[in-house]
């Protein structure tokens, strides 16, 4: 049963979620950088960790999640991505409550993703006028979720999605896949209908990234 999103939805999140689209349409990957705990507690290591994003970010990546951490330091983190690099879309991951999403309005953040579904804490993020992307691979979650005009839906993990999940046969979705996803897999996911993927470490291990990063952003810019 195709679904469109709700139009009545307030115009900050439906900017958001356009904006979103729009950016995951010229880059069709999202960078999951997870910082060692380390980099939370030394100066030297934060240095370090903005060096190596610096890298890709001048490379011309669009689109980066932080997981999110519960504690001041995870704040002044992300709130400092948003200073230092104003022009890309900066997400948290790994949502799990209230708090979380609460952390993240404070920061004005463009995007969250939870890792499975949420129906509250999705309710909670829409009357907050946030954008809060799910995860799930179940047809129970999926009904649920589209049920609430979610316009954006995260499969993950994406080789555990319940094959009765069709994602061709909803084009007013945008689907993400994640999980252990490789840069090189990308084409392979936006030919079975997805609109982009989620990297992590087999992107970026917290101390290098894949070299195919650099490629990719490349070429990217060739074609512009």
């Amino acid at each position: 049963m195709p679904t469109t999103c709700n139009d009545k939805q307030d115009i900050t999140l439906i900017e958001k979620i356009n904006n979103f689209k729009k950016f995951l349409k010229v880059q069709s990957f999202i960078l999951l950088a997870r910082p060692k705990h380390i980099v939370y507690e030394s100066d030297l290591a934060k240095k370090k960790f903005f060096q190596d994003l610096n890298l890709i970010v001048d490379k011309g990546l669009l689109i980066l999640e932080i997981p999110w951490v519960d504690n001041i330091n995870w704040l002044d983190l992300m709130s400092d991505l948003k200073s230092k690099f104003p022009q890309l879309q900066i997400g948290s991951a790994s949502l799990i409550n209230k708090k979380s999403i609460d952390d993240s309005l404070k920061l004005d953040l463009n995007f969250s993703m939870m890792r499975f579904w949420d129906k509250d804490l999705y309710i909670y993020s829409k009357k907050n006028n946030y954008l809060l992307i799910p995860g799930m691979t179940s047809i129970k979650d999926f009904k649920e979720a589209i049920s609430y005009n979610c316009c954006i839906i995260k499969i993950f993990p994406v080789a555990k999605k319940d094959i009765l999940i069709d994602i061709n046969k909803f084009n007013q979705i945008s689907f993400v896949g994640a999980g252990d996803i490789a840069l090189n897999d990308i084409n392979k996911f936006k030919s079975l209908g997805f609109r982009g993927v989620v990297v992590g470490s087999k992107g970026y291990d917290g101390d290098k990234f894949d070299p195919e990063i650099f490629k990719i952003l490349s070429s990217k810019i060739k074609n512009q």
